[in-house]
């Protein structure tokens, strides 16, 4: 792993790409839909605990659906 990826990395909880449902609170154990504009085809369905290289501080945003398997929410950013 590049050095660059190493500081881009973060867990979902506090990242503005997760998209949970509208009267979630963003805990470690929320399920949430990742709404980075390069993962969304793959509607990857993830914890607040989970974590990545496009991570980007920041609230998340709330959409219906976003916890269903697959997600069916429209990503809201």
């Amino acid at each position: 792993m590049s050095k660059d990826s190493d500081s881009n990395w973060g867990l979902c909880v506090s990242c503005k790409w997760w998209q949970i449902e509208p009267a979630a609170k963003a805990e470690h154990v929320t399920a949430g839909y990742c709404i980075e504009e390069t993962l969304q085809p793959f509607l990857l369905r993830v914890t607040g605990n989970s974590g990545c290289n496009k991570f980007m501080e920041g609230k998340p945003a709330h959409g219906k659906g976003s916890s269903e398997k697959p997600p069916t929410a429209k990503p809201a950013r």
